[in-house]
């Protein structure tokens, strides 16, 4: 049984960063592409520099655009098997 290491919110947000920023860069995206799905740029690189805490319909809009499930978005990289959705 795997052991849930208990992260502080800080923590949860720059991960999800870390991970916005692999998935991006994977599909050779720029930040500013990432207006096309309604996110300004600035938003986007708070987002990737953890500095906001995105709603559930954001989260849902970056996994769509990325072909990714929201839970996959959250899960740390050695562990995803990048499925589309």
């Amino acid at each position: 049984m795997d052991t849930v290491q208990s992260l502080s919110p800080n923590a949860v947000l720059q991960d999800l960063g870390d991970r916005l920023r692999q998935l991006r860069k994977s599909r050779q995206l720029r930040q500013l592409d990432m207006e096309s799905l309604g996110l300004s740029y600035k938003y986007y690189q708070r987002l990737e520099s953890g500095q906001v805490n995105p709603t559930l319909v954001t989260l849902h809009k970056l996994a769509n655009a990325f072909e990714v499930s929201v839970y996959d978005l959250f899960r740390p990289e050695a562990q995803h098997d990048m499925q589309v959705v």
